[in-house]
């Protein structure tokens, strides 16, 4: 299957992606960069919420109930609009007590001087470039379509995302690990919207993940940086420019989550992330338009964004939270300067500190409460603080080459912040405790305090270090537009003092060409020109290695990990073979699993791990042993599972007890069982 054949798919994948959200922000008066950007992340929250609730209404999770219902939801919305407009002034003026009613995005953009027909290009340029880059990078890594990431998770995600397109039911709630026995929370909503891809579109499982996770790196993700900025440095065109360019050069997300794992969920809630966060300090009136005016629309799209991100990944919500508290301890701070100060007699510097300490407490109980089990997290400490420091400051996590342009960029914007401190401290902030955490769990020796820092993440460094482009990236684009600043300036103070045409015309053409230099480098143009050049300087060495990484862990070949050319094969001769509504039974840890999402038959095992009934256990244990044992033919036809397959002993990921059920059929000395098919 070729990458052009898949057009259909991403058509289908764009439209369950982004179609909801958009129409529902639509109908409440949301324009812009906020109506795109937010188009995904409210379609998750729609998406995984109705997900949970369907089941209880005995009604399948498909594409027409998906859309109905965003239809109607958009419908509600739309109609409480008109109502809260006809209730006159009276009823706004209220809310406007208490904060404003408008995006900053809903107003003009600040084009730093640039002509109109280029300030209408810069956002579209923005989210293009990192599409363009980005896409083109999975595309490599992934090689064809159908491709699959060789890594155990994936046992679980291709299974998942199968097993919710069967059986129109995909609730967080029961999704587990996809048996009855096991049935348990598992945060389902990326699995949620690519079932529904594979429903509308009739893809396969593997290349509607692909497809689904090309579009949440390449255009979900720019989209929320881009949204992100807007809201940290202000809905001016170059920071936009800068923010789009430059999250396309950061190796720690989105790519890394697709070649170490693969994290398929964090990948999906961490591009929803900066969206998120950029929400939060709107609402809190942090941005610079609002200057300390709470807003109304962006807490209640905070509200409507939270449900999704949650359940892509519970994990990122406690970033979310940990990110957002600089942010709320910034406006007490705020409201307790203006007081003191006298700018503002109405401030409440009281109520804010008591805002920040209940905040500060939800955020203690949850990082407490909501943390998985630390029964599979091996991750241990690898590096030195010196390195682990270098590695945040050179965008370089896990080892990855230092971006010198990012290094810069970054470096000039905490010089930025640094200046403004008083205004931008809760943005070095931020950076700072995704530093520590990245820091603490790389380079600290095991412990406690490492554990009630990181283990909300298994302790794991790759999913901590996915988080440090969410906040480095606000200091990046403050050092972009300080050094296109500076260009501005210098150009500004070399221009000659008398500009007529005529005063031109009569110095020397050599003259002539160096004072045109100033005027040139002054120009607002010469600066989204910068800003670009340097995006494209971010695409050197420092993505090869995780490019490379990704390449191999997603190659089909002879000796791949989970499942090799020969086993694909024969799995895609399955269904020829095996009667529809019957079983195969083989070792999780080989791939055979993978028979349910490939081959579209059920297995008794469809993940690596998982609580098993009794019959199942026995099946796994002593399905050889058909031929003499009664209880084992009792199992076998109480579940249908007359088949096998065996695919050596070789594991993607060894298991303390293996699985002694297929022992004898290797050399096919157990009675009852024939050979129906090989490969290889």
């Amino acid at each position: 299957m070729s990458w052009w054949a898949t057009a259909p798919a991403f058509a289908g994948a764009v439209l369950v992606f982004f179609g909801p959200g958009l129409v529902v922000l639509a109908a409440a008066g949301v324009r812009r960069v906020a109506l795109v950007a937010l188009s995904a992340p409210i379609s998750m929250s729609i998406g995984s919420c109705l997900a949970v609730v369907l089941p209880y209404l005995g009604v399948g999770f498909t594409p027409v109930s998906y859309l109905l219902f965003s239809l109607g939801l958009a419908a509600v919305v739309l109609l409480a609009r008109r109502l809260l407009g006809r209730n006159g002034s009276a009823g706004l003026r209220s809310v406007r007590r208490f904060g404003d009613v408008e995006l900053v995005d809903n107003r003009p953009m600040d084009g730093n001087g640039l002509p109109t027909w280029v300030r209408r290009l810069l956002v579209p340029v923005a989210v293009a470039f990192p599409a363009i880059i980005i896409g083109s990078r999975y595309i490599a890594g992934f090689g064809s379509p159908e491709n699959f990431s060789q890594t155990f998770d994936n046992v679980y995600h291709l299974n998942a995302v199968k097993h919710i397109a069967e059986t129109q039911n995909g609730s967080a709630l029961t999704l587990g690990n996809l048996t009855e026995a096991s049935q348990a929370f598992y945060p389902a909503a990326m699995h949620d919207l690519m079932a529904l891809v594979v429903m509308m579109t009739g893809v396969s499982v593997p290349v509607a993940v692909n497809v689904g996770t090309i579009l949440l790196g390449a255009v979900v993700w720019p989209l929320s940086c881009v949204f992100l900025i807007s809201r940290v440095i202000g809905y001016r065109a170059i920071p936009l420019l800068a923010a789009g360019v430059l999250c396309a050069g950061m190796s720690g997300f989105p790519y890394l989550m697709v070649a170490f794992g693969v994290l398929y969920p964090n990948h999906a809630a961490i591009a929803l992330l900066p969206a998120a966060l950029g929400l939060v300090i709107e609402a809190l009136g942090m941005t610079p338009e609002r200057r300390r005016t709470l807003s109304i629309s962006a807490g209640l799209l905070t509200a409507a964004v939270l449900p999704g991100l949650a359940l892509a990944h519970p994990s990122t919500l406690l970033a979310l939270l940990a990110f957002a508290g600089p942010v709320v301890a910034g406006r007490a701070v705020r409201e307790f300067r203006f007081r003191h100060g006298g700018a503002d007699r109405h401030a409440r510097p009281v109520l804010w500190g008591v805002v920040f300490v209940l905040y500060a407490g939800v955020t203690l109980v949850a990082w407490l409460k909501v943390r998985p089990s630390l029964a599979f997290a091996p991750w241990t400490p690898f590096q030195t603080n010196a390195r682990a420091i270098g590695e945040i400051l050179g965008s370089a996590p896990m080892g990855a080459t230092t971006a010198w342009i990012l290094l810069v960029l970054t470096v000039a914007g905490i010089y930025v912040a640094a200046r403004q401190f008083r205004d931008l401290w809760w943005v070095l902030m931020m950076f700072v405790i995704a530093g520590v955490l990245y820091m603490v769990v790389s380079s600290w020796n095991l412990g406690w305090f490492r554990t009630f820092l990181t283990g909300v993440w298994y302790n794991d460094s790759f999913r901590l270090a996915a988080l440090l482009p969410v906040v480095t990236l606000p200091l990046s684009v403050l050092g972009a537009e300080w050094v296109t600043g500076r260009l501005r300036v210098l150009g500004t103070q070399l221009a000659p003092a008398d500009h007529s045409i005529g005063a031109r015309r009569r110095l020397p053409a050599a003259r002539r060409v160096r004072q045109a230099i100033p005027r040139l480098t002054g120009h607002p143009i010469t600066a989204a020109a910068v800003v670009l050049l340097l995006g494209v300087g971010t695409q050197g060495g420092t993505l090869a290695g995780v490019q490379i990484r990704m390449g191999e862990v997603f190659a089909l070949e002879e000796e791949s990990p989970l499942l090799t050319t020969d086993e694909l094969a024969l799995l895609e001769r399955v269904p020829d073979l095996v009667p529809a509504g019957d079983v195969v039974v083989g070792n999780p840890r080989t791939g055979a699993s993978l028979v349910y999402a490939v081959a579209d038959r059920q297995t008794v095992a469809p993940h690596i791990f998982g609580d098993r009934t009794d019959a199942e256990q026995t099946l796994l244990d002593h399905w050889d042993e058909a031929g003499y044992n009664p209880s084992v033919c009792e199992a076998i036809t109480d579940e249908r599972a007359f088949w096998a397959l065996d695919f050596g002993d070789k594991e993607v990921v060894p298991g303390d007890e293996p699985y002694i059920g297929f022992r004898a059929l290797t050399d096919q000395s157990a009675p009852g069982i024939s050979l129906v098919a090989e490969e290889g």
